[in-house]
């Protein structure tokens, strides 16, 4: 363990600690009951800011390519206030955080060769020492009063003029805890002078003050406030610790090949068989296979979740072989084979739930099923390179795919686009596609939700004797009742559009 940026923050904790609290000022400021305001990114760059004040005053300089990983974190703080989805707001931060501590592991440690598996260790002991070092904070704060009182010892003889004045407020706080047991029990013993204090706080109107204190909300600040001191205080003082490890403890002895050449034969033929269904049944429809009575959707339903679940055991299984058994050209070969049959998997799933879509539109779990099947592919390309490269840093590569494929995607408006599928692609709507619209998706789909045809809504209505105008009106009612909320800190791309969809579509009907 490398104490000396320890021991350099302890030295400066003075600074350390007044730094953690402007930010716990701006961190409340900014994310207090507003977690998806355009004050988010706002919070996001002073994050990032404060973490390179804090490396600056530690003496560590910003290597070049830790951009990358600020400009990641920049733009998921941008796409959260342009979203209203919540599934996006909660992985925004996630993602944030993530790549908060990859950037700062990057730039504390020379990680250029870590293993995939030290990696997701190191990640997790850093989440434990950020975590350990949460009452750092007030310990700290504690050995600098200390420090500071003995400075006031030495000058003491400069201040006897103020000498008693510690003293009175002790008093008067004294006093005061004092009179909240014996100043009830005066008024009740004497009505006269209970009726003078009566005279005075109707006098003074005290409900004017008491309008004005909401415990609540002032709880709420207090905690906001001491979760953002608390947290980068802690943060840095776990980072600075250094005592995650630099490189993989080596095996004894790694496990024969030829076991891992057997499990993987065995794998491979399953694995080329299945495969070659896959192309020939499902891809190119190569006669009739399916049992009678069965749909190409139905089919396609009936095995896409297996396949998804066996492509990711796939990955694991491989990433476990290379690791665990002597490096040989046949088992890699064998593991080649495995991972572009896990290939031919994904596309098979991908292929069955579009099938699926076609019959029964757009949800957001099947488009967000269709986006991982998409990334995972990318991921298993990185993964057959690494069977062939064993110096191809594959935990960087992964995390690049995931951090630029998730930025895409919450980006995407996908509510919209579901909505705008479902739409222009269902020839009869039911009710329930309505209310699916309405009910499961956020308010990124008001504005397509408003231009659905009255007409459409009201031969909806008439067709399936439901009141599908009356729940479209009370959806955009709410909308344009939430309109009014809004503020410059608060404000949200989406649900700015959702409620000015809901102001022009409003007028049209009277309910």
């Amino acid at each position: 363990m490398d104490n000396s940026l320890t021991l350099k923050m302890k030295q400066d904790s003075r600074w350390y600690l007044a730094m953690s609290c402007i930010y716990g000022l701006l961190f409340t400021g900014c994310l207090y009951k507003n977690l998806s305001g355009a004050a988010f990114p706002v919070m996001v760059l002073v994050s990032i800011l404060f973490a390179a004040a804090f490396l600056n005053r530690a003496g560590i300089r910003l290597k070049r390519d830790s951009v990358f990983y600020f400009a990641g974190i920049l733009l998921l703080g941008v796409s959260t206030c342009l979203t209203a989805n919540t599934f996006f707001h909660f992985f925004n931060m996630a993602g944030i955080l993530l790549l908060l501590m990859a950037v700062m592991v990057h730039q504390i440690y020379e990680d250029n060769f870590w293993g995939f598996t030290l990696y997701v260790k190191n990640f997790f002991r850093f989440i434990g020492a950020w975590i350990s070092e949460v009452p750092s904070p007030f310990s700290d704060w504690g050995k600098i009063r200390k420090h500071r009182k003995a400075a006031e010892e030495k000058q003491e003889k400069k201040r006897k003029k103020y000498k008693n004045l510690g003293p009175v407020i002790l008093g008067i706080f004294i006093a005061f805890l004092f009179m909240l047991i014996v100043f009830p029990l005066l008024l009740m013993s004497d009505r006269v002078f209970s009726q003078m204090f009566i005279n005075i706080f109707r006098l003074v109107d005290m409900r004017f003050i008491f309008e004005y204190i909401d415990v609540e909300n002032l709880l709420g600040i207090l905690f906001t406030f001491f979760l953002g001191m608390i947290s980068i205080y802690a943060f840095f003082s776990g980072l600075y610790k250094k005592d995650l490890p630099l490189e993989e403890k080596k095996n004894r002895k790694n496990v024969n090949a030829v076991t891992g050449i057997t499990f993987a034969s065995v794998l491979a033929f399953i694995y080329v068989l299945y495969s070659a269904v896959q192309i020939l049944f499902l891809f190119l429809r190569v006669g009739d296979a399916l049992p009678d009575g069965m749909t190409y959707s139905e089919y396609a339903h009936e095995g896409f979740w297996q396949l998804l679940f066996v492509s990711i055991i796939n990955f694991g299984a491989v990433l476990v072989c290379v690791k665990v058994f002597e490096n040989n050209r046949i088992l890699r070969i064998l593991l080649c084979i495995i991972s572009v049959c896990t290939c031919v998997m994904i596309v098979s799933a991908a292929y069955r739930m579009m099938l699926y879509v076609s019959e029964y539109n757009l949800t957001f779990l099947r488009v967000l099923v269709l986006w991982f099947l998409g990334m995972l592919m990318l991921i298993f390309l990185g993964v057959i390179y690494s069977i062939f490269r064993e110096k191809f840093r594959l935990f960087r590569y992964i995390m690049a795919v995931v951090s630029v494929c998730y930025i895409v995607f919450s980006f995407s408006h996908i509510d919209a686009v579901i909505a705008s599928y479902n739409v222009e692609n269902t020839e009869n709507m039911t009710p329930e596609d309505i209310r699916y619209l309405l009910y499961s998706l956020s308010e990124d789909a008001a504005p397509v939700i408003a231009r659905i045809d009255l007409d459409t809504l009201e031969e909806i209505s008439e067709e399936y004797n439901g009141d599908v105008i009356g729940d479209v009106y009370y959806y955009f009612e709410n909308l344009r009742g939430k309109s009014t909320e809004q503020s410059l800190r608060t404000w949200n791309y989406a649900r700015s559009r959702a409620y000015d969809a809901a102001e022009n579509w409003y007028p049209q009907v009277k309910y």
